[in-house]
């Protein structure tokens, strides 16, 4: 039983939660409020400190958490300080365990649950951000245009390599055709002057060169019978044929050096 007119104080022995709420400055001159929480215990066996030798454990502990945050974060940027809340929260519980052990009080965890810097501050911190990430966007797509316009000219250039290449092989091979059909004209031809068992090397160099000529006549007319052109002028004059052929190639390679 208590005596008559004693006052009892009830203490409990759950562990309880402090919220403090600290507002500070960074070392770059931005004001920023820290939320700070605060978990501690009573120690059954220093129930009297507890009870007699502080008023107002809350407020003890709020001086404590406001001591550290305003002598820890000044020195820090606000960059660094949204990093540092590990370091921060660590500090503080170092601190309190040291100050809050001989009133009776075991802390438990400190975390710093909120950084609220000012509401300009946090829209100016979003542009910035938001910027930086245009500008990385920005170059981002412009070496995608890079790339594709050096992939595009590579394949153009390979393109036009193998497209010459092609047709370098097909006038090789067109060419070769042409030569083997002359000779083959010229063989024909040879044949039917000098028998079966005729052959080039009983022809004289000027008779092959009038082979040649009749066959550029031949070919010629092949050409002029598949265009539009429905008349053709041939000279008149008496004279051997092949030296007008000789007399209208000479006047064509005569116009063509005039152009």
């Amino acid at each position: 039983m208590f005596p008559p007119f004693s006052n009892v104080r009830l203490k409990s022995t759950r562990i309880m939660e402090n919220r403090v709420s600290v507002e500070t400055k960074t070392s770059d001159n931005v004001f920023v409020q820290l939320r700070i929480s605060v978990m501690q215990e009573l120690y059954k066996e220093k129930a009297y400190e507890a009870i007699y030798k502080l008023t107002s454990p809350e407020l003890q502990i709020e001086s404590f958490v406001a001591d550290v945050i305003r002598g820890h974060v000044p020195s820090m940027a606000l960059d660094k300080l949204f990093e540092a809340k590990h370091e921060i929260a660590t500090e503080v519980k170092d601190r309190l365990t040291a100050g809050m052990q001989e009133y009776g009080f075991h802390i438990i965890q400190v975390l710093v649950i909120d950084i609220d810097p000012d509401p300009k501050v946090k829209q100016a911190m979003n542009e910035i951000n938001e910027n930086r990430r245009l500008r990385m966007a920005a170059e981002e797509k412009a070496e995608a245009e890079k790339i594709i316009t050096v992939k595009r000219a590579e394949a153009e250039k390979t393109l036009a390599i193998m497209q010459a290449q092609a047709e370098a092989e097909s006038k090789k091979l067109q060419g070769q055709g042409v030569a083997r059909s002359r000779k083959a004209i010229i063989d024909g031809l040879t044949s039917s002057i000098c028998g079966n068992g005729g052959s080039e090397s009983q022809l004289t160099t000027s008779q092959i060169q009038e082979l040649l000529l009749v066959t550029q006549y031949l070919d010629m007319l092949e050409k002029m019978s598949q265009g539009p052109a429905v008349t053709a002028f041939l000279p008149s004059s008496s004279g051997d044929f092949t030296s007008h052929i000789r007399q209208g190639l000479m006047e064509a390679q005569l116009a063509q050096g005039s152009k």
